[in-house]
C-alpha cells in the first residue's frame, strides 16, 4: 500500500477491500508454521484453553472461547492481564495450553502475561502480524496474521485474519486437513469479494441516515457476540459515537435502559443458534423507540437489512458480518468530520503496562 495515500479513511477503506485476498494466504504462506503450532496443542494434551489478548484482539478471543468449548469440548478462558502486570500474581492453571492473540504482538502487559503463563507450565501459540514482535519470539509456536501492513488505526484486515486464524487452528487440532480448511477459506473469500463489491453503495445511505445519531446498541448471540463488541468498537473508535455490544441474552438485564427514542439497534441475525433472543430484544427495544439495522437473513420485519453470511457456515458467520459493520465506521466517521485513520486520542500501539 502507498504511504501517498493521505486522503481521510484512505487507508482504513483500502484495507477492508483487500480482506479477502489476505485470507487466502493465512495458510498457504506458512504451512509449516502451521503444523508446529497444531504439534504444540496436541503434545501438550490440554485440559483448559487459555487466551491472551487485548483491544479488537480480545473480540477474536471471544470467539474463541466459543470454538473451543464447541470443537474441542474444553474449557476456555480470557486471561486477566492486569493480575499478572499490576498485580504480579499468576494462578496455578491446571494443564494446558495458551494462545496469545495481538495485531503488533508489543503491549508490554501481554508480553508479561504470556511470559508468566509460559513459566507456569503453559505452552505459547502467538498469533500476530509482526513476526520479529515480543510476542512472536517469546511463541513455542508462532503464526502470522499473514494480512500485511495495516496502517489505519483502525483493526480491520488484521481482526478478520485472526478469526480466521483461531478457527483454523482450532479446526485442525480437531482434525480436519489444512487443505480442506485451506478450500474453506478460499469459498469464503470468494463470497467476501462479491460482498464488498456493492457494500459501499448499501452502506451509505444508512451512513447519511445515522449522521445525528449518538447512541448505537449492538446485539449478537453465540460467535456473533464478537461481532457484536468489535462492531461498537469500530464505531466509537471512528467517530465517537457511544455504541455498545452486547449478547443479546445480558442486553435484557441493563443494556435495554440504555435504548431511548431514536436509538439504533444493530441485530445480528445471521447465527441461527441465537437468532430468536435477538429478534426479541429487538422487539422490545422498539417498545422503547429504537430504529434497526439488521446485519442477517432479513426475518425482522421493517428493519433495514444487509445479508453479508447468507448459507455459510455457522463458525465462519463473523468474519463476513463484521464487513458492513467496518464500513459503517468508515462512512459515519467521514460524515462527522473525523478521519477514521487517525481518530484522536489513539494510536496503533497500544503500550499498556
Amino acid at each position: 500500500m502507498s504511504s501517498a495515500v493521505t486522503e481521510p479513511g484512505a487507508y482504513m477503506r483500502s484495507e477492508i477491500a483487500e480482506q479477502p485476498q489476505r485470507w487466502v494466504e493465512l495458510i498457504g504462506s506458512q504451512r509449516s508454521a502451521w503444523d508446529a503450532a497444531i504439534a504444540a496443542v496436541r503434545a501438550a494434551s490440554p485440559e483448559l484453553v487459555a487466551f491472551v489478548a487485548r483491544g479488537s484482539s480480545d473480540h477474536a478471543a471471544i470467539y474463541g472461547q466459543y470454538l473451543v468449548q464447541n470443537v474441542l469440548e474444553l474449557p476456555a478462558l480470557l486471561s486477566t492481564p492486569s493480575v499478572h502486570s499490576l498485580f504480579g500474581t499468576t494462578p496455578v492453571f491446571p494443564r494446558g495450553v495458551q494462545v496469545a492473540i495481538s495485531q503488533s504482538g508489543r503491549s508490554p502487559d501481554l508480553i508479561s502475561t504470556a511470559a508468566a503463563l509460559r513459566s507456569a507450565g503453559l505452552p505459547l501459540i502467538s498469533m500476530t502480524n509482526d513476526p520479529s514482535s515480543g510476542l512472536s519470539e517469546l511463541a513455542d509456536a508462532h503464526l502470522s496474521l499473514a494480512a500485511g501492513p495495516e496502517l489505519s488505526v483502525a483493526a480491520t484486515k488484521s481482526y478478520t485474519a485472526e478469526l480466521l486464524a483461531v478457527r483454523t487452528l482450532v479446526r485442525a487440532v480437531a482434525g480436519a486437513g489444512l487443505d480442506a480448511l485451506s478450500d474453506e477459506i478460499d469459498r469464503l473469500a470468494d463470497r467476501a469479494t462479491r460482498l464488498l463489491e456493492g457494500l459501499t453503495e448499501r452502506v451509505d445511505p444508512i451512513a447519511d441516515d445515522l449522521h445525528g445519531t449518538e447512541r448505537i446498541v449492538l446485539v449478537g448471540r453465540g460467535y456473533s457476540m464478537a461481532t457484536a463488541k468489535e462492531g461498537a468498537l469500530k464505531l466509537m473508535e471512528t467517530s465517537g459515537v457511544a455504541a455498545s455490544g452486547w449478547s443479546a441474552a445480558d442486553a435484557t438485564h441493563g443494556p435495554l435502559g440504555q435504548v431511548a427514542d431514536g436509538t439504533l439497534v444493530i441485530a445480528l441475525t445471521g447465527s441461527p443458534a441465537g437468532r430468536e433472543s435477538v429478534v426479541d430484544f429487538v422487539t422490545a427495544a422498539r417498545s422503547r423507540g429504537a430504529r434497526v439495522l439488521e446485519i442477517g437473513p432479513a426475518v425482522i420485519p421493517g428493519a433495514t437489512c444487509i445479508d453479508a453470511a447468507g448459507e455459510t457456515p455457522e463458525e465462519l458467520i463473523p468474519v463476513l458480518e463484521i464487513l458492513p459493520l467496518q464500513v459503517l465506521a468508515a462512512g459515519l466517521a467521514e460524515r462527522r468530520g473525523i478521519d477514521p485513520d487517525r481518530p484522536a486520542g489513539l494510536s496503533k500501539v497500544t503500550m499498556t503496562q
